[in-house]
């Protein structure tokens, strides 16, 4: 059969979703596949809807694995909990189609990048937020988001891992900045049918000079359109992104309670 999970995890201490090069690891995917190995006594290859980057967390990223079981999906569940380290956790477990595949099947997937303005360190928070020591403007930040929805060629912010001549075209559903309720928290959430590798981080980047007012929302739509890498907004480290959510057509996965 083949099991679809929903999985939480930190990325602090891993290099990244992926699987990689001996010498590059822990990886999510390594440890997730060890697991399964531990209670079916079976090798499988887990495949992710995103690959997320060295450092970068997820509360919303969607596994799947073929297996032969007759173990329930409770068990099953509870079973990988007890194998996995305690930063990563199996939140939910469906059985799917023969046709599911969770990153081919997905319609869009959905990041949020946390950063924390503060004077001063925050030992609790830094793990999981980029933390700033000064004040920004967040509805220009936003302002400057608006731009980027709808269908753009994003090779300003990222590269695809397909190589270098494969289409750089994603569709951005969802784009904007904003303050949190409280604890000079500032979110940005994005969207899209796809993203590419460094996308989000090289975004909040550039817009972060938009909030401390080293470029306007002008400049930002003159970055994105110029297809060139060539410009001031470096990469937003990755402790301030987070992988939330994967939407999928309706129907196609239904978590068990």
């Amino acid at each position: 059969m083949k099991l679809a999970l929903l999985v939480e995890y930190d990325g602090t201490r891993y290099h990244g979703f992926q699987r990689q090069a001996p010498g590059y690891e822990p990886t999510v995917q390594g440890m997730l596949e060890a697991a399964v190995q531990r209670v079916s006594q079976q090798r499988v290859v887990v495949y992710g809807a995103g690959r997320t980057d060295s450092e970068v967390h997820a509360s919303g990223q969607v596994v799947h694995f073929q297996v032969e079981s007759r173990l329930t999906l409770n068990d099953w569940q509870r079973a990988l909990n007890a194998v996995l380290p305690g930063d990563i956790a199996v939140r939910r477990i469906a059985v799917v189609a023969e046709d599911f595949h969770a990153r081919y099947s997905a319609l869009s997937r959905s990041y949020r990048y946390t950063v924390l303005v503060d004077p001063w360190p925050s030992p609790l928070a830094e793990r999981f937020v980029y933390r700033v020591r000064h004040p920004l403007d967040v509805p220009a930040m936003d302002a400057a988001c608006a731009a980027l929805v709808g269908e753009h060629d994003f090779r300003a912010f990222g590269q695809s891992s397909r190589g270098p001549l494969a289409s750089c075209v994603r569709v951005m559903l969802e784009a904007g900045c904003r303050q949190g309720t409280s604890g000079g928290l500032i979110f940005w959430d994005f969207t899209a049918n796809g993203f590419l590798s460094g996308m989000v981080r090289r975004l909040v980047g550039t817009l972060l000079l938009v909030g401390q007012g080293q470029l306007d929302a002008g400049g930002f739509v003159e970055i994105l359109e110029s297809l060139s890498d060539a410009h001031p907004g470096a990469a937003a480290p990755a402790c301030g992104l987070c992988l939330r959510q994967v939407t999928y057509p309706a129907g196609a996965l239904a978590w068990s309670e």
